[in-house]
């Protein structure tokens, strides 16, 4: 429950993104069912859902907040929450690899597009690919400052239209 404070503290001032870890734990939870994960894979994936977005308490607001399109400075600043997120959780000490990985490689993409690393395919973690599908789904059917939500048929279509550049094929 601690690490579910953590991730819940960076909700704590910003009513857009309030319940955000939540919700993509809940979805990681039932991906993880579904596909009949161990009680330790479904436990690392939790925690990386808990911890996913940490490495954003090092981001100033004037760019987490940005009502608009980040510039190319403001978006290396938002990119460096993955690097920022995995040194955290691992000075935590007791945290599993496989949930460094979940959080290293949740912005990654299948075409190798992604970030921090440019991982492609089979490199990114498939914690991080599940992980990556049920962060991109909450954000897409959540009001942000720079967007509206959808609803979430049209999130499923953009997933699916993503089939093979952001998520697997």
């Amino acid at each position: 429950m601690a690490l579910r404070a953590l991730g819940q503290a960076l909700e704590a001032h910003d009513s857009e993104m309030k319940g955000h870890t939540d919700r993509v734990t809940e979805l990681a939870r039932w991906m993880a069912e579904a596909l009949a994960w161990s009680p330790s894979q479904r436990q690392a994936l939790r925690w990386g859902a808990y911890l996913h977005d940490v490495g954003k308490i090092e981001i100033p607001d004037t760019v987490l907040y940005k009502p608009g399109p980040l510039d190319a400075s403001e978006w290396a600043v938002m990119r460096s929450h993955v690097e920022g997120g995995v040194q955290f959780a691992a000075a935590l000490g007791f945290v599993p690899e496989t949930t460094l990985r979940v959080i290293a490689d949740h912005h990654e993409r299948w075409d190798g597009q992604g970030y921090p690393a440019g991982k492609a395919g089979c490199q990114i973690s498939l914690a991080g690919r599940v992980l990556a599908l049920c962060d991109v789904y909450d954000a897409l059917i959540s009001d942000r400052p720079y967007k509206k939500a959808w609803t979430p048929q049209e999130a499923l279509a953009e997933i699916g239209a993503q089939a093979g550049r952001q998520f697997l094929y």
